[in-house]
């Protein structure tokens, strides 16, 4: 059920992104080898696939981490395991990942047996927005680094899911955040589309950077770096459109694609919203207001 903001605007719970990724997630984990999220491109003359992309820019929230072996990370919004299992296997690293989603768990827990990682890496369910204070494995100080690759768009408490995420850190641990950005405002028919993608993706709205810098200073945190590299991730909307069309029957066809398709209309003419807003999201991507976030924060040394 969602939940009402202060201003009356209604906003997704929890509940409601995990029944999201619940309903979804076997369209979402195929659609680029296992990662659900954005991938990365070098220049327009790059020609990685999706999958190389995804695995790129989880690299890029690696190296960003600077992690090193040993270290015990959260990953924050884990989705069906990828990015967890990529950062154990290649820096020897202990990861916890937790998602709203059982569906995802449930598939993170089976790959991390298969990979032979059940030692190093765990998944389970936890609100980021309300991690069980002094609770194992969040007890304060207990992860020398965390990182959220699009989940805080999901979350209507964004500070308070990035001040959770800060108590768990060491002090001189570092947190990435790799997000959907709105650049500067939007208005009129095109704040209409932008909000029912939204909806679609049950997302309360998407952040500017003005809202993502309080977050992190009302953390307690330090900002080390706030980067938008919107320009080389924006190739995954189409490529995900293709995927998602496929997936609802449809093929791309319908008249809503890139050639500036009303995303309601494709919504509404679907059962499932999500996979509705196929037609739409190459709209989304070309939206110059639309950005990607690269963001690091450091809890401060002791």
């Amino acid at each position: 059920m969602h939940e009402e903001s202060p201003a009356g605007k209604a906003v997704p719970s929890s509940e409601d992104v995990g029944r999201l990724y619940d309903e979804n997630t076997d369209v979402v984990d195929g659609a680029a080898g296992g990662n659900i999220h954005s991938g990365y491109w070098e220049s327009e003359d790059d020609h990685s696939s999706l999958d190389e992309a995804t695995d790129r820019l989880t690299d890029l929230v690696t190296g960003r981490l600077a992690v090193e072996p040993g270290q015990r990370l959260l990953d924050i919004g884990c989705g069906t395991g990828n990015p967890a299992l990529r950062v154990a296997a290649r820096h020897e690293a202990k990861v916890v990942g937790i998602s709203v989603s059982q569906e995802e768990i449930a598939l993170a827990r089976a790959r991390a047996a298969e990979s032979g990682l059940t030692g190093r890496v765990s998944f389970q369910y936890a609100d980021a927005m309300a991690l069980p204070a002094g609770t194992e494995p969040f007890a304060a100080e207990s992860f020398d680094g965390a990182w959220a690759i699009e989940s805080l768009m999901h979350m209507s408490d964004r500070a308070g899911a990035l001040a959770g995420a800060a108590r768990t850190l060491r002090p001189g641990g570092r947190l990435v955040v790799a997000d959907v950005l709105l650049r500067r405002p939007v208005h009129g028919e095109t704040a209409e589309f932008v909000e029912q993608m939204c909806q679609a993706f049950q997302a309360p709205g998407l952040p500017g950077p003005e809202e993502y810098q309080d977050a992190v200073r009302r953390a307690g945190l330090e900002l080390l770096e706030f980067t938008d590299i919107g320009e080389n991730v924006r190739r995954t909307y189409r490529a995900f459109a293709r995927i998602l069309a496929e997936a609802d029957g449809h093929g791309g066809h319908g008249g809503h694609g890139g050639d500036g398709g009303n995303g309601g209309e494709a919504a509404e003419d679907d059962g499932n919203e999500f996979l509705g807003s196929a037609d739409a999201l190459p709209r989304f991507g070309d939206l110059p207001e639309i950005g990607y976030v690269l963001l690091v924060a450091r809890r401060p040394p002791a």
